[in-house]
């Protein structure tokens, strides 16, 4: 099988593979004594950042729904000594992720992004990682409450009940100690995860009951599992595209959004992302196989198929990734008997996969129609969404009345039809070689998520994470950084919607502090006639 072309231009020193111990790339040029400096530095920044967050979140995360209402501080009401401290602690919150920010975007030029020669490897760079989490394993959830889902979601399948139903109120009462905290959207709403998703909820709910903290302490060590395993295969895809592992791990490990939302904010998409990219890396190297070793191909095969349709049955979204091994099995073939063969390999690994889980989790299909409350959220992160809400505006300014349910529908259908047609022409692509399958996917699924009916922060990574490990262009690292930095900031750490008031007052009141850092900083600096780090 030839090898298939990807962006960037042949040759670039983006695109050189530096070939290092533990599975990293080796600087290609030493760095200096400063520079090492600098970099430590940085490390030791994000480090702070980090800690600020995590500090900050055990007052102003997503703290659990408790009975304190009556109780009081000293002659003040403990509500308004609570909203008081969520306020600074949300300022604190966000203090760190401008720290966060800035040490992981001055780290871009060790990596060799804008076309330089990374100057750490990789081991270094998953080590900072790993240290940058460190203070968020045991503080609140970050920027969403979806967690306490999760946990209600496995007491629900852990006591035998159908988790499609009904929402987790119906299923477990309103005094249940863990659905007392679900977000309102999912309270009376069924689930929309597969059954992957929710077996792994059912097990901790079994090891650790009704307990809120280590139920969040489990999910968020399995959160982060899921994005070591995602770290290896974007090092291997790197290294199969022709793409600087070192760049790969900046752009789709330590990323920002990664750290706040997969680990602090202890998404699903964690463990969705460490089964789809193995996967997507075991099939490639399963396809790789079938010219020599056919038994290990194909057996690398079964297994790629089996972990995405586990990525699948997280989030349905996942199953895209079998159709771009399957177009480069297909390309392997050749033809059209090769396409409808890959198809059929295909079909019968999710069949199984499925029917596996299924059987072994006990939960239904439910997962493969219902979306649960999703469906009834407005995204301004939608294109489509916001394409349909500014057309029933419109009518209704020019006396049409108020249609805006039926302009949703229309634009949302379009544009998941829009998106299908390019995921078909990636597909294609991968199957003609014009597109290597991890770029075919990675593009395709940034599209998708463009038209998507509803869109979170954290929604490209599906795309990104991919395309850290084959997409080697200037603009597009210089981009998703602007992307990743930018949207850090756009989420509350409580999760939730509060008054224009108290938001003012957290965005306020974190600018001035950093403003207050930096200049503190700066003035630090010239005193000792050092240079400022650019």
């Amino acid at each position: 099988m030839r090898e298939l072309p990807r962006l960037g231009r042949p040759g670039s020193r983006s695109a050189e593979l530096h070939t290092g111990p533990l599975g990293g790339s080796a600087p290609s040029a030493p760095a200096s004594l400063w520079e090492r400096n600098r970099f430590e530095l940085l490390r030791v920044i994000g480090l702070v950042g980090t800690l600020l967050i995590g500090l900050g979140g055990l007052g102003g995360g997503a703290l659990p729904v408790v009975d304190a209402s009556a109780a009081s501080f000293g002659s003040m009401p403990l509500g308004a000594l609570m909203g008081r401290m969520m306020l600074a602690s949300s300022s604190l919150v966000l203090v760190g992720v401008a720290v966060l920010v800035f040490a992981w975007l001055l780290m871009g030029p060790f990596v060799g992004v804008g076309d330089g020669s990374p100057r750490v490897d990789v081991a270094v760079l998953l080590r900072t990682f790993g240290a940058w989490i460190v203070p968020l394993i045991f503080t609140a959830p970050l920027f969403t409450q979806d967690i306490y889902s999760y946990l209600a979601q496995g007491a629900i399948v852990a006591d035998g009940m159908d988790p499609y139903a009904a929402g987790p109120v119906e299923l477990l009462g309103h005094e249940h100690p863990l659905a007392r905290s679900v977000p309102f959207i999912w309270a009376e709403s069924p689930s929309p995860y597969g059954p992957v998703a929710l077996g792994i909820s059912s097990v901790v709910a079994q090891l650790t009951g009704s307990s809120i903290f280590w139920g969040v302490v489990c999910h968020r060590m399995l959160s982060l599992l899921g994005v070591a395993a995602a770290a290896w295969a974007i090092v291997a895809l790197a290294r199969r595209c022709g793409v600087s592992p070192a760049a790969a791990v900046w752009l789709g490990v330590l990323n920002p959004l990664v750290v706040l939302h997969l680990i602090g904010g202890i998404h699903n998409e964690a463990i969705m992302m460490g089964f789809l990219l193995v996967g997507l890396e075991l099939g490639l190297r399963g396809i790789d196989c079938l010219g020599g070793t056919a038994a290990r191909g194909w057996a690398l095969l079964v297994v790629s198929g089996v972990l995405i349709s586990c990525a699948g049955m997280v989030k349905v979204t996942g199953f895209l990734a079998l159709g771009f091994i399957g177009m480069a099995l297909a390309r392997r073939w050749g033809g059209a008997l090769g396409i409808a063969g890959a198809v059929v390999v295909q079909s019968a690994v999710m069949a199984a996969s499925v029917a596996t889980a299924t059987a072994v989790t006990g939960i239904g299909l439910g997962w493969v129609t219902g979306q649960g409350g999703a469906a009834t959220i407005r995204s301004w992160l939608s294109v489509t969404t916001d394409i349909g809400v500014i057309s029933a505006v419109t009518g209704q300014l020019l006396g049409l009345g108020d249609h805006s349910e039926a302009a949703l529908v229309i634009t949302r259908t379009v544009g998941l039809i829009i998106a299908a047609g390019f995921i078909l022409r990636m597909l294609w692509a991968t199957f003609k070689g014009t597109i290597h399958p991890v770029g075919g996917l990675g593009v395709a699924t940034l599209v998708l998520v463009l038209l998507f009916p509803v869109v979170h922060p954290w929604y490209p990574l599906w795309g990104i994470m991919p395309l850290a490990g084959w997409a080697n262009r200037t603009f597009f690292r210089a981009g998703t950084a602007a992307y990743s930095a930018l949207f850090s900031f756009v989420v509350l750490p409580r999760g939730l919607a509060l008054p224009a008031d108290a938001v003012a007052t957290i965005y306020v009141n974190a600018l001035l502090a950093v403003l207050l850092i930096a200049t503190a900083a700066w003035a630090w600096l010239r005193l000792r006639g050092q240079k400022v780090l650019h």
